[in-house]
């Protein structure tokens, strides 16, 4: 079996968090105080051939780049505790498949869980034809019979249509814009895709 070794943060950014639990072999690491593997107030460090149980991950704080027009970026750490709101910055890189959409964000009956997309191409299904453009809302996954879906809900007139689309569906899916103000746990909960970076805007709601 082929082993591959790579840095825990690496690690944790590409689980799927369904896969837990993962055991890990360490191969090397010192840990320095104040880092989330700081233990009993003081500095830890592994052997090499520790084996660790990964039963769980939690995020406990954002690194954020700030951008803004004639200055230089800049990194600060965020506390999931920041009293800001945010509003998401559609991604503009489009998901090729039905399958990497939900490899890649959080779909689940909570509203919060229901990521909206569009596709410059119709979408023909069984149910009917979502038009090119047409926003789509992602509600569920569903399995029958050894075949997985999603279900999706296109609003049309204040009438609301439900389609189903493989996960193999393939195409150019694109995020829709979302007006909505998130918390940043809010963020990390429902709104981080897999693999991609997130942009989002400060909002100002003192006015």
């Amino acid at each position: 079996m082929e082993r591959m070794a790579m840095t825990l943060e690496k690690f944790t950014r590409s689980l799927d968090a369904k896969s837990l639990p993962r055991v890990l072999q360490i191969q090397s690491g010192y840990y320095f105080q104040g880092s989330v593997y700081e233990l009993f107030g003081r500095e830890w460090s592994f052997s090499y051939g520790e084996l660790l149980k990964i039963i769980g991950i939690s995020v406990t704080r954002l690194i954020v780049e700030l951008q803004s027009e004639g200055s230089k970026s800049m990194t600060v750490d965020l506390s999931l505790d920041y009293p800001g709101l945010f509003r998401i910055v559609a991604d503009k890189r489009p998901y090729v498949s039905i399958q990497e959409i939900v490899d890649s964000v959080c779909i689940s009956p909570e509203c919060l869980g229901q990521p909206e997309f569009r596709c410059p191409e119709e979408l023909q299904l069984a149910e009917g034809t979502i038009q090119a453009e047409e926003s789509f809302r992602l509600t569920a996954i569903r399995t029958e019979h050894g075949d997985s879906h999603v279900d999706c809900e296109v609003t049309r007139k204040d009438s609301k249509h439900i389609f189903t689309v493989k996960l193999s569906h393939t195409g150019e899916f694109y995020e829709c814009a979302d007006d909505q103000f998130y918390t940043l746990r809010e963020l990390v909960e429902w709104k981080m895709p897999k693999g991609r970076k997130r942009t989002r805007t400060h909002c100002n709601t003192d006015n």
